[in-house]
């Protein structure tokens, strides 16, 4: 797996001298919005300590990130992000509605030592959303204009890692590149379940269901994990491959997208067998609990006799990673599920991931007990699956200017 690979290669901040130096760091503080307000900042918190750790080392730091993509409604500027990038660095956090233009280069040309610039959403630029190999991206404008003004590019937006995009891949082919803390602290994690896979435990919930499917799929062929347990809108999906389901789960199914996925699942179920285990239950939103044989409603969260069945299981591993809820934690009532497996995994060595994970396990007072928290939550899922973009690009840096 690459991972051990690139721990022992790729340079953390130590390495960097950065005192007087122009930094440019990626983060990842993309966050769930609702009506203008940040409903959670985990990621920003999370970051603080890199950039605390550049201001107070004199770098002279440029920070770019995202939020949301054109056309979504959490598509918004970053200044309410940078409000609490200095609540929680209690460091002043300059901010320009600007990315490449004159306006940002004589601001990025005018920093001090010790002094954090955050740039406007980097995905304002239309070239920000195409996917393309490191050496394309190194002759994008968002590269171009700024990489001749810098001296580092630290990567440290583990959950955006899996996008093969300018701010991500292109910065590491002009620039001496290294890993913030963040990023540092999440390889290590996986590191860990890596070396204990024939004792760790994925469970796979949430919506985004081809992505999830893939990277079990990769997980079990790779042997990095030794069992799944599916809940969420993938584990409706793996229910409808085993048993069908009735007309509003077939319409759900259509309409979504998603019945070329039920097949892929029941294939997954042909080959693993009884190494991904499914749902015997479900709950539906008038609180009626029915078995997953009997399909027939669409369900909100997994039902009591899966709940226990899967606190079961978890009892046998040493190792558990959870990306995404069990089902819809915005209802209190649907929360259930998923805050109970939380619970069970809590009392091992558990490694969530995923912002509506984090929001169930913040909300049951769990978060301390856990072994790690992942700022990622499709990238930490993709580790298991493949080598991610921004680490070959940053492997590739090594061999360009750290050899």
């Amino acid at each position: 797996m690459m991972l051990e690979h690139v721990l022992s290669t790729i340079p953390t901040l130590d390495k960097c001298s950065i005192r007087g130096k122009i930094v440019l760091i990626r983060i990842d503080i993309n966050s769930p919005i609702y009506n203008g307000k940040i409903l959670d900042d985990y990621r920003i918190r999370a970051h603080v300590r890199t950039l605390r750790e550049l201001a107070d080392s004199g770098a002279r730091v440029v920070v770019l990130a995202h939020q949301g993509r054109p056309g979504q409604d959490d598509f918004t500027s970053l200044s309410i992000h940078r409000d609490l990038l200095e609540k929680y660095s209690s460091r002043a956090v300059d901010f320009i509605e600007d990315v490449i233009g004159p306006a940002a280069v004589e601001k990025i040309k005018g920093l001090g030592e010790g002094e954090i610039l955050l740039l406007e959403n980097v995905r304002l630029l239309a070239e920000e959303l195409i996917e393309a190999p490191p050496e394309r991206h190194a002759q994008s404008w968002l590269v171009a204009k700024l990489s001749p003004l810098a001296n580092y590019y630290v990567f440290d937006g583990f959950a955006v890692a899996h996008r093969s995009q300018p701010s991500v891949v292109g910065f590491p082919m002009r620039l001496p590149s290294c890993i913030g803390r963040v990023m540092e602290s999440e390889l290590r994690a996986l590191a860990e379940i890596w070396r204990n896979r024939e004792r760790a435990l994925l469970i796979v919930g949430g919506a985004k269901v081809p992505e999830s499917i893939r990277a079990m799929a990769e997980a079990l062929e790779r042997g990095a994990v030794s069992r799944v347990l599916v809940g969420g809108l993938v584990g409706l999906v793996f229910a409808a491959s085993k048993y069908g389901g009735g007309p509003a789960v077939r319409s759900f199914l259509e309409k979504n997208g998603l019945v070329a996925e039920v097949e892929r699942a029941r294939r997954l179920l042909e080959i693993y067998g009884d190494s991904i285990v499914l749902p015997l239950d479900f709950r539906n939103s008038r609180g009626e609990v029915f078995k997953a044989a009997e399909l027939a409603d669409l369900p909100v969260d997994i039902g009591d006799g899966t709940v226990e069945l899967y606190k079961n299981t978890i009892k046998d591993y040493d190792m558990v990673v959870v990306t995404g809820p069990m089902g819809k934690i915005e209802d209190q009532e649907a929360a259930r599920g998923t805050i109970e497996i939380l619970k069970a995994a809590s009392e091992r060595r558990a490694v969530i991931g995923g912002g509506h994970t984090i929001l169930a396990a913040e909300r049951a007072g769990l978060i301390e007990r856990l072994f790690h928290v992942s700022t990622g939550g499709r990238a930490f899922l993709m580790a298991f699956s493949e080598d991610l973009p921004a680490l070959k690009a940053l492997l590739k840096s090594v061999e360009r200017f750290w050899r």
